[in-house]
């Protein structure tokens, strides 16, 4: 929520590409993200510093306007926007908020070997022999 407006947050490829382009590379992101220094992982410094800040409101613009398209709304989340509109309180939040948009867009289904697409299937075959399985 940003000033009462829900706001989804998508993350596939393109934002995959457009993070990296404009933040940083992804082994760095949960550092970036979370104010943490790669070389000094427990130091909390650079949280809520100038460039923390800056990423949290990179990446929230960059999910958030993925997910308002999607949504057919008007991507029209701007970095200040994004910052104007958050308490420093939310900003927590908001980082969790976009790790699970991001490990929701790098999940994956396991298809069990049945369930794969073997090609076109008759549907009225396949029901005939769930009948003669179970003797009906």
């Amino acid at each position: 929520m940003l000033k009462g407006r829900r706001v989804p947050l998508l993350y596939t490829v393109l934002e995959m590409k457009t993070v990296q382009e404009e933040i940083g590379p992804l082994g760095d992101l949960q550092y970036t993200l979370f104010g943490r220094d790669r070389d000094d992982p427990e130091s909390t410094a650079k949280y809520a510093g100038p460039e923390h800040l800056d990423a949290v409101a990179k990446m929230i613009r960059i999910l958030g306007n993925a997910g308002l398209e999607e949504s057919g709304e008007k991507p029209d989340l701007t970095d200040r926007k994004v910052l104007r509109a958050m308490r420093p309180t939310e900003l927590a939040e908001a980082v969790n908020a976009c790790v699970a948009a991001m490990n929701e867009g790098m999940a994956s289904e396991v298809i069990e070997a049945d369930d794969q697409d073997q090609g076109p299937v008759d549907v009225v075959l396949e029901e005939m022999k769930k009948k003669e399985a179970t003797g009906g």
